[in-house]
């Protein structure tokens, strides 16, 4: 099971700076994905994995188990082409797609091939809720809703109960946990995720 970097904070859930975690590269293509978290349960290798993917050549696939999807969300950088094999379709930055299959290619048009493009992929088994990713910014406090899973910080930073979050970092909501209170300013991306009906066992 993949390992990542996490701060430990005194309350249940996970800090994790992209920073700190090692670049793997590519199996297919130029670039390299780091991963940011794997919730898994036994006899499974995972139920979902969030990972980001930085393409720096002109393609890049990424392939997971047979009984998985993949959703993607385009960061930074030159805009990149996504989707199943036989069809990719433009992922413009603060878009989500839903690629209905274990094997998702990204392509980057020749003319912009400067600098990485950086998408941020959830993995997820098939046969359950549709994992959804929404954009926010958020001025103050709230309280984060009942089926988030991760908070990707964008921009910014957040406060959770005196540990900081800033950006390029994921805050991991621990299952089963209370909903943590943020503080802050900062533009984020939210994962929405019903695994409530699976035992989770978390691999930071």
């Amino acid at each position: 099971m993949t390992t990542t970097s996490a701060s430990q904070p005194p309350h249940p859930h996970q800090i994790v700076h992209f920073g700190r975690l090692p670049r793997l590269p590519l199996e297919e293509g130029e670039g390299g994905t780091r991963e940011i978290w794997t919730a898994s349960v036994p006899g499974l290798d995972f139920i979902w994995q969030l990972k980001l993917l930085e393409l720096r050549g002109p393609t890049a696939t990424l392939r997971a188990p047979s009984h998985m999807h993949q959703l993607a969300v385009g960061m930074s950088g030159p805009q990149v082409l996504a989707g199943p094999v036989k069809r990719q379709l433009p992922l413009r930055r603060d878009q989500a797609m839903l690629v209905r299959s274990p094997t998702t290619v990204f392509r980057r048009p020749r003319l912009r091939m400067a600098g990485a493009s950086r998408v941020l992929v959830l993995t997820f088994v098939s046969d359950g809720p549709d994992p959804t990713f929404s954009f926010d910014t958020l001025s103050g406090t709230a309280s984060l809703p009942a089926d988030t899973r991760a908070v990707i910080v964008l921009e910014g930073a957040l406060d959770l109960a005196g540990d900081a979050v800033p950006s390029e970092s994921a805050l991991i909501v621990a299952p089963g946990a209370p909903r943590p209170v943020v503080d802050g300013h900062a533009r984020l991306v939210i994962l929405s995720l019903d695994d409530s009906t699976v035992a989770v066992a978390e691999t930071p």
